[in-house]
């Protein structure tokens, strides 16, 4: 169901590129009318398609999010803690659910939502708990590796009082 609404969003932006005012994105056309380009068979070039934004996974939705998260940093202050949280597929809450024959990476849903469970809790222990110290903000990215095991980077930025200055304040 998912790759069918992800290929009707496609073919969308595909055949809407005039709403979407793609002709304003240099490309393909600029190509075309490049006088050093005119020994390249224009034919070869294929049709260049524009995803806006809005679209999760393109260039331009990771574009906006690495300048979101450094317009936060710029406003926050320096990072003072990079957190990494990796999934362990021997964790007993996942074994526990397997059915007999079955290996953990026959069910990624259930590592997805045991995954998730454990990043809230060690986030809810961090930012609600100040578990390091008061958080005044954060960013995080969930990735998936290719063993199929999510993980999660975390940067988190402290208020004033908890703001790690010099090497002695680590413990």
């Amino acid at each position: 169901v998912w790759a069918s609404s992800e290929q009707n969003r496609i073919n969308f932006l595909r055949q809407n590129q005039q709403t979407i005012r793609a002709e304003l994105y240099s490309g393909l056309q600029d190509m075309a009318v490049d006088t050093d380009a005119h020994d390249v068979d224009l034919s070869q070039l294929g049709q260049r398609i524009i995803l806006p934004s809005s679209f999760q996974g393109g260039a331009r939705h990771w574009y906006e999010q690495c300048q979101d998260a450094l317009a936060i940093c710029r406003e926050e202050g320096s990072i003072d803690f990079f957190v990494t949280i990796t999934c362990n597929a021997d964790w007993p809450e996942i074994k526990a659910e397997l059915l007999p024959g079955q290996t953990p990476s026959d069910r990624p849903d259930l590592i997805a939502r045991v995954f998730h469970l454990k990043q809230k809790a060690i986030f809810h222990d961090i930012i609600h708990k100040n578990a390091l110290g008061t958080v005044s903000s954060y960013i995080y990215s969930d990735e998936w590796q290719k063993r199929s095991l999510p993980h999660v980077h975390a940067l988190f930025m402290m208020g004033q009082p908890d703001k790690l200055h010099n090497t002695t304040a680590i413990d």
